[in-house]
């Protein structure tokens, strides 16, 4: 869980207790959606296997386990739609745990997009991923000769959508927060804002007031 480039700001500590609180804070928008919708159930895609217990300290209200499979992000990723498509339901809609502020709204449209003959929805992130994807039937094209981890990503997964001649939808652009500058951009956020994400604002009090006193 820890994301080696907030190490100039956050001690790994620090890093891996903001992302239990992101992770709380990403179930509060899908639960969300939950409430509203008493066919949704939710999910948390754990890695590695084994260690659901180090997710106790995640409020994820009614939701489910599935341990992660596979040697790199795309085969985690193509597996975790695999394992939930087979056990019976009838579309899955994968968000990452990196945007805690991400307006509920576009989780709402992902799932109506997927209403209309749509193949596949993608949430574009601003640094060449996506915050979330959404399919009813399992591509397996989108997961093969992806360069991941890069800024190519979803260029990459759209062309191989294109060439599979796949309807696509994007909802609006969003951020992941993985360097300092996200970081900083989160906090500022936060400050505009009081309703969004409680758990990491809760928890940036918290750390704020903790190097106050070892000043």
């Amino acid at each position: 869980m820890v994301k080696t480039r907030l190490a100039g700001v956050l001690s790994p500590t620090e890093t891996t207790e903001l992302y239990v609180n992101f992770l709380s804070d990403t179930f509060a928008i899908m639960s969300s959606v939950w409430r509203e919708r008493e066919t949704v159930s939710l999910v948390l895609c754990y890695s590695p296997e084994g260690e659901e217990e180090s997710f106790e300290a995640v409020e994820r209200e009614g939701s489910l386990m599935l341990a992660q499979r596979g040697n790199d992000f795309g085969e985690r990723l193509f597996n975790c739609f695999k394992d939930l498509l087979e056990s019976g339901f009838d579309s899955v809609v994968l968000i990452g745990s990196d945007s805690p502020t991400l307006p509920e709204e576009y989780v709402f449209e992902a799932f109506e997009n997927l209403k209309d003959d749509n193949d596949v929805v993608f949430g574009p992130s601003e640094d060449g991923g996506y915050y979330l994807i959404a399919m009813r039937v399992l591509h397996q094209e989108l997961f093969k000769e992806i360069p991941w981890s890069t800024s190519e990503v979803m260029e990459a997964t759209v062309k191989q959508a294109e060439k599979a001649r796949l309807n696509l939808i994007k909802l609006p652009v969003w951020y992941d927060v993985d360097t300092p500058e996200d970081f900083e951009r989160l906090k500022q956020e936060l400050a505009g804002d009081r309703e969004k994400a409680r758990f990491t604002r809760k928890y940036l009090k918290k750390l704020e007031k903790e190097r106050k006193m070892k000043v």
